[in-house]
């Protein structure tokens, strides 16, 4: 078929161009150029890696609570009370130094007989923030000899009974403790006292006794004393 000219340069031109329409749609259709699809759902975002850890979380949480649940009443068996007795070691468990060291202070090695046969050893009177020496009750502890008679002053009547609150190494270390006493019990200011003087192992004492009328106010007495937190007895 002929063309002329012109039309033949128009015409090539258009052959070209539709070959090369065609061969860029088999371009397009090459498979080695083609989207992979299923790489761009691999290498997305997947809700079920969520699933799976949230799957895997509940299943961790619900172990550790079956293991708690399971051991919060269990003690430990090495601490469980079984009620055996404690073996005794073979040999003694306590020794005394050679050099224990430190300081010796005073009374260190001191025995208190009385103590040892039985006897009981009742408080003293506090000193309450004085200087007055301190009493004790001196219950009867032995053999005494009334080695003086009260004072003159503070005789009492026939029904009159005496409640000691305390005994001193001296007449003068007494009178200072009455003072203190009468201070501090409210239940026997204003009562009267007396000071006796009694042997008690070979020692001297004086007895401070408070004097009241009958056994009944002397009870009283005692009582207030007692309910302040001093110590005494009838005689």
């Amino acid at each position: 078929m002929t063309f002329p000219a012109g039309e033949n340069d128009t015409a090539d031109e258009t052959l070209e161009a539709e070959e090369q329409l065609a061969l860029d749609d088999d371009a397009d259709d090459l498979p080695w150029l083609e989207d992979d699809g299923e790489y761009e759902e691999e290498g997305g975002f997947d809700a079920r890696l969520i699933w799976f850890a949230l799957v895997g979380l509940l299943v961790i949480a619900g172990v550790l609570f079956a293991a708690w649940y399971l051991t919060r009443d269990n003690g430990d068996p090495e601490l469980a009370e079984t009620g055996s007795t404690i073996a005794a070691p073979d040999g003694p468990y306590k020794q005394r130094p050679d050099d224990p060291g430190g300081r010796e202070v005073e009374g260190t090695g001191d025995t208190a007989y009385q103590v040892a046969e039985g006897e009981s050893q009742r408080g003293r009177l506090s000193d309450d923030g004085s200087d007055a020496p301190q009493p004790s009750i001196d219950r009867d502890q032995g053999e005494d000899d009334d080695a003086g008679e009260p004072e003159a002053a503070e005789t009492a009547g026939a029904n009159a009974v005496y409640v000691q609150i305390g005994a001193f190494t001296s007449r003068a270390d007494a009178q200072a403790g009455w003072q203190n006493a009468s201070n501090r019990y409210s239940g026997i200011s204003g009562m009267r006292h007396r000071i006796v003087e009694a042997e008690v192992n070979g020692a001297t004492v004086y007895r401070l006794q408070v004097i009241a009328a009958d056994r009944a106010a002397g009870d009283a007495a005692c009582r207030s004393i007692r309910n302040a937190g001093g110590d005494c007895y009838i005689r």
